[in-house]
């Protein structure tokens, strides 16, 4: 593995023969050196033949520009300048540079150290394993240290990355003796203008793996310093030294609404939606973020659009119309298209269900002031297309934003565009292009405005058509400490199956703090009660299928859409939701899931989780009567909407009398109201408001802020006529309602509102049935009341089935079980008999045990007792040894002691020397005596080991361990005896030492 460092140097392989015209891949020839490379030496490049074929296939230069006498294919000047553009961008490659192809682009990954060889092994280790189809690229290396190398797609030759030498920090190439011997890589530095620098790490393979030793020699060769080139620090710093200039680009697109109007085009998650067969006109708006060099566009002189990404010049389309205008410190650009033109059909072709969406390419080609060369911002996005007669919710984001970042490098007085480099897409809400899209466009050069701003950025009173999104509206968590201290003091007194406070309904009727909302309603509904029943349930009925699961998935994409939980398709506000909608449709199998639960399922989500919501809704649709609005034929709900009727006759008879006079039906404006509570169309801090007093009261509540409703709308109400008046509920009132001081009002209204007479209307209701079935012919009735009890028989056949297979189910599971558990039993039994059977055996073996340790512990006994015995016995012998050894010494000393004190006779040497003899003679005995002794006592304790041993031998079947003991108390003692001897023995020879030297 080798690597090259900013700066390193190594021997050139390569070299151009002409500098002058623009070089291709048969002028290079490889330079034979005389002192071989090591890479030569080890055999890993093979012999010159193969380099120089493995170079022709990896090694190109480019060719020359196109030719000059090619036919001009548009007239127009702002079309010339656009073919320079994109000929100066694609057609021409990098002159100056080598260029290799046969490269693939397996990843780009960001680290921290960008010298940590180890960590860009072990990327290229894991993108080259995991990496299955790699971007096909060509790489072009400069031969100068000024230049960049850049990296293009190999079928469009688009640039994909431009980054100077002077960036590029390490080289690397893969182990040789693994499977990344065709790969290698570099780290540059990447300048980030909201601070800091990023560290990349591109990854690369090659398709001939002896490419890499060329391309690591190319990167060697840019490094290295130009010979010559004495340049002053000013001159250097002028020609090196680059500025970045930031610019967010924002694109938006409106069509033509049928009525003269150009209305804002939504974007949801990434992507637009558009119209089949519908006028359109593009906007691109720029402003420039950074504060280096402030740029001024002077004009736009084109704005192409094509469907596909990565387009080449040629298959892009000019648009008409297009004009610039200025607003603030931005610009803005317009122009018309039309998706019907044969060259946008893939544009204006509705997306199946095989077809999620299609990309489509927007440019716009810039002057700028200060930079010679046209400049190029190019957005690339996703469209949906649907047919023309589609109506879609509008988001509040509308456009992309991107933003680009332009490499400039003065040039003199004047500036050089080096390269345009596009980033990330911006959140709209952060990026200034924001301000642009919703200010001053109306403020154009020489022609007509632009069309206003999308209604959701206008104030309150909008006289937009579109509905109030639902969902929509924050709410206020704010709580004064006096209204937590009266909810903790009710909280208190109101323990589970505890009557309501009396204090409990005005506070839930001024507002439930939104920290106590779900924990209030839980106890309000008394699903907290049975919560544990609720949960335990609950998760049983959501494993179990529903028919209704296409309705249910239909309509959770339509519920809250404003809101951020439930905004996202598959995330977790929408499985939720899917959930609980499926859930209750088994566990209520006669109502099922009916359109407008979604929305109460919403609500109580947002409040409680998963399982309490589903008590509530329980509670809510049994408890409360909800469920019978939703049964069949509606009767009930019909029934409702006959006393709300009643109830306006009385408290509002002018507005009762016009709605008769323009044929306004209560259930053309109240049917939403009953089967969702508001939820549907209402700000969010209105409808938990209603839910508050709703679980407080009940129905009633839904009559009393109807009538708050109709209070409030009255005015406006009585002027409109029919089609007016439809839109006023379904647009006007709830927006009228986005004020959260409103809401209050409204519902301070709802509160004081006295609900009076529901069981008179309700009997009049019954009256007027009862009488429209007697005038009803009997046989229709009949037939009617048939088919109900047939839909009704059919329901219930259907059910017994249902709990007739859940009844046989449960019987083969309980069999199942119940064999299981035989099975269990017997084996059990057999454990439990092996187990006494153990426990018999180690009882006696532990008796047996018991009895041979009492036998063990009276022979040790006995044992210790002989030894001790022996013991004195050996140390009574050596008290006599040493009694006679000490009288044979003092003997010698008083011999001497004689010997020395007489006078020796000049001719007595004979009776001397006897004496002498004799003395020897003792001494001889003495010693001869003692060993005798000694070997005496050496033979009673082999004598007595050999008993021991053949005792213990009769005994080391039975207790192996007090044989081991036995025995080493026997070593013991043998040997503090033997040393005893042995001291005894070593005093001894001291003392007939002592008498020879004495002698002597």
């Amino acid at each position: 593995m080798a690597s090259v460092p900013l700066g390193g140097k190594e021997n050139d392989l390569v070299e151009v023969t002409s500098s002058d015209s623009v070089p291709t891949s048969e002028e290079y020839e490889v330079i034979k050196n005389n002192s071989p490379s090591p890479d030569r030496s080890s055999g890993l490049l093979g012999d010159e033949s193969q380099i120089e074929e493995s170079l022709k296939e990896c090694l190109e230069e480019k060719e020359k520009g196109e030719d000059s006498n090619e036919k001009e294919q548009h007239v127009d000047d702002n079309e010339k300048m656009i073919n320079n553009i994109l000929a100066n961008e694609n057609l021409l490659d990098d002159p100056d540079h080598t260029i290799f192809h046969n490269i693939f682009q397996i990843g780009v990954v960001s680290i921290r150290d960008p010298k940590d060889e180890q960590l860009i092994q072990q990327n290229m280790a894991e993108l080259n394993k995991e990496c299955t189809q790699p971007l096909s690229v060509t790489v072009s290396v400069p031969r100068a240290s000024t230049e960049s190398v850049v990296i293009r797609e190999a079928a469009t030759r688009t640039r994909v990355a431009s980054i100077r030498i002077h960036r590029i920090i390490f080289f690397a190439r893969g182990d040789l003796k693994s499977s990344e011997n065709s790969c290698f890589a570099f780290t540059a530095a990447q300048g980030d203008n909201q601070g800091g620098t990023v560290i990349h790490c591109h990854i690369f393979r090659c398709e001939v793996p002896e490419a890499v030793e060329k391309i690591f020699f190319s990167f060697a060769k840019a490094f290295k310093k130009p010979q010559g080139s004495e340049t002053t620090p000013s001159q250097q710093q002028n020609s090196l030294e680059e500025e970045e200039v930031v610019f967010e680009v924002g694109l938006e697109i409106r069509e033509d609404d049928g009525k003269g109007n150009f209305v804002y085009v939504p974007r949801d998650k990434d992507c637009f939606k558009l119209r089949s067969n519908v006028e359109k006109r593009v906007i691109v708006s720029l402003v420039q973020v950074s504060y280096s060099t402030k740029l001024k566009v002077d004009r736009c002189f084109g704005m192409l659009v094509s469907p596909g990404r990565n387009v080449r010049h040629s298959d892009m389309q000019l648009l008409e119309g297009v004009r610039m205008g200025t607003s603030g410190n931005g610009w803005t650009i317009q122009g018309t298209w039309d998706p019907r033109e044969a060259a946008f059909a893939v544009l204006n072709q509705e997306t199946g269900p095989d077809i999620h969406s299609v990309y489509m390419t927007v440019a716009a080609d810039l002057v700028i002031a200060q930079i010679t060369e046209p400049v190029r911002f190019v957005v690339e996005t996703k469209a949906k297309i649907f047919p023309s007669s589609e109506r879609f919710w509008y988001y509040t984001r509308r456009s992309a934003v991107r933003r680009y970042h332009l490499g400039i490098r003065r040039q003199g007085e004047g500036l050089q565009l080096v390269e345009v480099r596009q980033g990330g897409e911006v959140e709209q809400q952060q990026g200034r292009i924001s301000a642009l899209l919703a200010s001053g466009l109306a403020s154009w050069r020489g022609g007509e405005s632009l069309e206003p701003p999308s209604p959701l950025d206008q104030e309150e009173e909008s006289d937009t058509d579109e509905p109030l999104l639902s969902g929509s509206g924050g709410v206020s968590k704010d709580c004064s400490e006096t209204e937590l201290d009266s909810w903790a003091e009710v909280l208190r007194l109101w323990g589970e199956g505890q009557p309501r406070p009396k204090q409990l309904a005005p506070l839930v009727k001024a507002g439930v703090p939104e920290a106590l909302r779900g924990e209030v309603w839980q106890r309000l509904s008394g699903a907290s009660e049975a919560m544990d029943n609720t949960i335990e349930n609950y998760r049983i009925l959501v494993t179990k299928e529903t028919p209704d699961e296409k309705v249910i998935f239909r309509d959770i994409h339509r519920t809250f859409p404003a809101h951020e939980f439930f905004k996202e398709a598959g995330g977790v506000g929408q499985e939720a939701l899917f959930r609980i909608s499926k859930a209750y449709s088994v566990y209520d199998s006669e109502i099922g899931y009916c359109q407008g639960q979604s929305f109460l399922i919403a609500a109580l989500l947002l409040q409680m989780p998963e399982e309490q919501s589903f008590g509530v809704l329980v509670q809510i649709m049994h408890k409360y009567g909800l469920r019978d609005m939703f049964r069949e034929n509606f009767e009930q709900l019909q029934l409702r909407f006959y006393q709300l009727e009643r109830l306006v006759e009385t408290r509002l008879p002018d507005l009762h009398s016009h709605f008769q006079e323009i044929g306004l039906e209560t259930h053309m404006y109240a049917s939403q109201w009953f089967l969702t509570l508001f939820s549907a169309k209402f700000p969010l801090f209105l409808v938990f408001r209603v839910l508050d007093v709703f679980l407080l009261q009940g129905v009633d509540t839904i009559f009393q802020v109807s009538l708050a409703l109709l209070m409030m709308a009255r005015k406006e109400l009585l002027t409109q006529d029919f089609e007016s008046t439809m839109k006023y509920f379904r647009v006007n009132i709830p927006k009228r309602l986005r004020s959260e001081e409103h809401a209050k009002s409204l519902m301070k209204t709802v509160v004081n509102i006295k609900i009076k007479k529901l069981n008179k209307y309700e009997k009049e209701w019954n009256n007027i049935k009862e009488a429209e079935r007697l005038a009803e012919d009997p046989l229709t009735r009949f037939q009617r009341e048939n088919k109900k009890l047939m839909a009704d028989n059919l329901r219930l056949e259907r059910e017994n089935d249902v709990l007739a297979q859940q009844l046989l189910t449960s019987k083969i599971s309980m069999r199942s079980d119940l064999d299981k558990l035989e099975d269990l039993k017997e084996t059990l039994e057999k454990d439990l008999h092996s187990c006494q059977q153990l426990l018999d055996d180690t009882k006696s073996e532990k008796q047996l045990l018991s009895e041979e340790a009492d036998q063990l512990k009276q022979l040790l006994k006995r044992e210790v007792e002989k030894l001790e015995s022996e013991l004195r016995s050996k140390e009574n012998i050596i008290v006599d040894y040493k009694q006679i050894t000490k009288q044979l010494s003092d003997k010698l000393e008083r011999k001497e002691k004689s010997r020395v004190e007489e006078p020796q006779p000049g001719s007595g040497g004979e009776p001397s020397s006897q004496l002498d003899r004799a003395l020897a003679r003792v001494q001889e005995l003495e010693l001869e005596l003692a060993q005798t002794k000694l070997a005496l006592v050496e033979t009673e304790c082999k004598n007595q080991d050999l008993a021991h041993q053949f005792s213990a031998q009769e005994l080391n079947k039975n207790s192996t361990w007090f044989a081991k003991t036995l025995t080493s108390i026997k070593e013991v003692t043998a040997q503090r005896s033997n040393n005893d001897l042995k001291k005894s023995t070593s005093e001894h020879a001291t003392l007939g030492h002592s008498r020879s030297h004495s002698k002597s």
